[in-house]
């Protein structure tokens, strides 16, 4: 029997659940426990959330994944290879808060804070910019105004003041480690919006039960 599903933001505990049919050990091996897979789960776009949970829940192939929303299989693989490689991102990412940089991150002003907890949310130096420039409110104008090559100028230099900092300090290690972390991973939590794959938090697509 058929019915229509929609894929939606029901809870991540439910759909991601062992009880309901997925292996963590598949996306991320066999040390990631289901507390972790749902912080990392959810910080993925809305689009990779769903191909996820058809693929490895639904255990739909790549075929018919493709065909629900119009879109070639490579495309579908493309996207679902780019989901596993953010969760190994985030998964290896130093854990570090927003609120422990402007604690232990004194030594710099509030823009370079800003600049690293941008680039930490957001991996891309242009989107930082862009968010930097809004809450200031630089315009166009402003010599002051934010672009790429001025953050990766900025975020550059905090990476070399913590490299020499942390000689002194060991607590400035876990951000000298952080900040080249995310140099080396430059763009991969930045989403290329895909026209095709963009049906909305409500695309409806068929499910055997």
């Amino acid at each position: 029997m058929s019915s229509l599903k929609i894929v939606d933001n029901i809870s991540i505990e439910k759909r991601y659940s062992n009880e309901d049919g997925i292996q963590y050990g598949e996306i991320l091996g066999s040390s990631v426990t289901p507390d972790d897979f749902e912080n990392l789960i959810s910080q993925l776009p809305d689009r990779e959330r769903d191909l996820i949970d058809l693929y490895y829940r639904e255990r739909k192939n790549q075929k018919d994944i493709a065909k629900m929303f119009g879109v070639t299989q490579g495309a579908v693989s493309s996207r679902l290879i780019r989901a596993k490689e953010r969760l190994e991102f985030l998964r290896k990412m130093p854990k570090i808060t927003s609120e422990d940089i402007d604690k232990d991150l004194n030594m710099f002003g509030e823009l370079e804070r800003d600049i690293i907890k941008i680039m930490l949310e957001t991996t891309c130096q242009s989107k930082t910019a862009h968010m930097l420039n809004k809450k200031y409110g630089w315009s166009e104008m402003e010599k002051k105004r934010m672009t790429q090559v001025k953050v990766r100028h900025r975020f550059l230099k905090c990476i070399i003041s913590l490299k020499n900092s942390k000689k002194d300090n060991k607590k400035y290690d876990k951000y000298y480690r952080l900040l080249e972390y995310l140099k080396k991973n430059l763009y991969m939590l930045h989403e290329v919006k895909l026209p095709h794959f963009d049906r909305g938090s409500s695309a409806i697509f068929s499910v055997n039960i």
